[in-house]
């Protein structure tokens, strides 16, 4: 426990922080430590007490007011560029939840700071907007593109894509995830996948009849000597930012002209998964989620595309025009 609390300062805190999470996922250690050098970008720049001890929940509300109403945030002038515009409140929320980790983390954890409050800030709503998923048709012509690729340019690569694609599309899998499989998380049946999810963190996925299929087949032309699933046409690993790529191409083969990459196919399999009578608390666990904040997303969702493909059926004034088997005159009158 440190006594002399004044002599702690921001730098000091982060830096400590960061170090604590260095077992956290590469990608999640390097999004704490962009929120949080932003963090001390801003608080140098407007003044604020040296020591952490004396810094309050007024200064990060000013903080996040700045990264919802500011553009050209962090002194960058890029032109069209994320941080060129306000952030979004989904941003804002964002990094609200990481600074209140952080003082959490210093007051209750390791008794750094004394206590201030600021864990208990209030945060705005995020607002996320709704991203819609591939549709059917969408999805049909990228796995079409992999087997135009397969019979007509290399059996190695086209097998690989399809069998990158159904798993994705079979799985609701991330990109982080899918890119960290090994040979080793395979079960010898195939039929399933052991992954790394955020807060290293792992479960198991099953795999089905389509999924199996692809993959067994881009086993047959992958070449031996890695550890790794997923491999490049020179036998190394394939990157996350090459597996985006190859989505990006397919799309483009296939006539994709949506927006969106590789996280829109999670999107796919968890609306599909409830269109299909899937169980909510089922899909969380296979989502990877703690709570059920994004599954109720996904269930808003489906059931908002429900009630439009009911429409037809139920359309009131198709009604009064077509007629109907019942004849209703204000509140459930029936003459």
């Amino acid at each position: 426990m440190v006594t002399e609390t004044r002599t702690v300062t921001l730098d000091n805190l982060i830096g400590a922080f960061l170090v604590s999470r260095r077992h956290l996922s590469p990608h999640t250690q390097s999004y704490y430590q962009t929120c949080l050098r932003y963090l001390q970008w801003y608080a140098e720049r407007h003044g604020w007490p040296e020591a952490a001890a004396d810094i309050g929940r007024d200064h990060i509300r000013e903080f996040l007011n700045y990264i919802g109403t500011a553009r050209n945030r962090w002194g960058l002038k890029v032109g069209g560029g994320s941080s060129a515009r306000p952030a979004s409140p989904a941003t804002v929320n964002h990094y609200g939840k990481v600074v209140k980790m952080l003082f959490r983390w210093a007051t209750d954890e390791e008794e750094y700071l004394p206590e201030n409050g600021i864990w208990r800030l209030k945060l705005p709503p995020p607002h996320y907007r709704q991203v819609e998923p591939y549709s059917d048709s969408e999805v049909m012509a990228m796995l079409d593109a992999t087997e135009t690729e397969y019979q007509t340019e290399s059996r190695f690569l086209g097998s690989r894509n399809k069998a990158i694609i159904s798993m994705f599309c079979d799985t609701g899998m991330r990109l982080a995830e899918l890119a960290g499989i090994s040979l080793a998380d395979l079960h010898s049946s195939l039929r399933q996948v052991r992954v790394t999810g955020k807060g290293s963190k792992t479960r198991v996925l099953p795999l089905q009849g389509e999924s199996v299929k692809a993959l067994n087949r881009y086993l047959m032309h992958r070449p031996d000597g890695s550890e790794w699933l997923w491999l490049a046409d020179d036998g190394h690993r394939l990157a996350a930012d090459s597996i985006t790529s190859m989505v990006e191409r397919l799309k483009r083969k296939g006539g994709v002209a949506s927006g969106g990459l590789c996280h829109r196919f999670r999107h796919y399999f968890a609306t599909r998964y409830l269109e299909a009578g899937g169980n909510m608390n089922s899909l969380r666990l296979l989502l990877g989620h703690e709570s059920y904040d994004m599954v109720l997303h996904y269930t808003r969702m489906v059931s908002a595309r429900r009630a439009i493909n009911e429409h037809a059926d139920f359309s009131p004034l198709d009604h009064l025009y077509r007629g109907s088997n019942h004849n209703h005159d204000g509140w459930g009158y029936r003459h």
